[in-house]
């Protein structure tokens, strides 16, 4: 990936997350509680439906994902123009097969607005192959154009990993036959992004990450939204 295809296009495929890691931490986090819809609010329980998601906390607990995910940093300063950008979002969801009407804030076409400039990591931590297995779509040059080049399908075995700019249409295809799980980190500019605010996120403790906690002064200041 260069930073220019991620500028050019929106988003870019990145090395993947070893898929062994990818395992261990989709192992993990079945192991946790998931909440209803695709970022955890209220802390209510999933009872069924077509979304199901993870705490920050659980995220950022489970193994492997967030140094993953620090290994970005760079990337997102320089295309931010910001050092060091702040993280402020973690989050796993799973969506499932369903009959009822697509989740219109994940599964149709939309761009998200988060923050004046920002920036995430997406993973899949299951077999996203084809299309039908819940593929991210990408309306190419949306995020700062308003006719697509086109769009992409990101399809991959579990670990691929691409980075994308919200602003750009996009949307994850509901899977037809398994369920499909993705993580994401954000970087934005905003100090807290507006979607902190609306997501009503708040840092947990680094005892949550224990010795993971990063040493890195700039690394530290860089997450402080979501670990203090």
């Amino acid at each position: 990936m260069t930073i220019d295809e991620l500028r050019r296009n929106g988003i870019a495929q990145v090395d993947s997350l070893n898929p062994l890691d990818a395992l261990e931490t989709m192992e993990y986090l079945r192991s946790c509680q998931r909440y209803a819809c695709h970022v955890e609010r209220d802390r209510k329980p999933y009872a069924g439906g077509e979304v199901a998601c993870w705490s920050m906390e659980s995220v950022l607990a489970a193994p492997h994902f967030l140094e993953f995910a620090l290994t970005f940093t760079e990337v997102a300063a320089e295309y931010l123009a910001q050092y060091p950008p702040r993280m402020y979002s973690v989050n796993a969801f799973e969506t499932y097969p369903s009959e009822v009407p697509l989740n219109r804030d994940i599964q149709e076409f939309h761009h998200d607005k988060d923050d004046s400039r920002f920036v995430a990591l997406f993973v899949y931590l299951t077999d996203v192959k084809k299309p039908a297995d819940g593929a991210h779509q990408y309306q190419l040059g949306t995020h700062h154009a308003t006719h697509s080049r086109g769009t992409v399908d990101i399809c991959g075995p579990i670990g691929t990993a691409f980075i994308s700019d919200g602003r750009g249409q996009h949307r994850g295809l509901r899977p037809l036959d398994h369920p499909r799980v993705i993580a994401w980190a954000r970087w934005g500019v905003s100090d807290p992004p507006a979607a902190y605010l609306w997501d009503r996120m708040r840092p947990v403790s680094k005892e949550v990450l224990g010795a993971r906690y990063p040493l890195d002064r700039n690394l530290q200041e860089s997450i402080r939204l979501v670990v203090q």
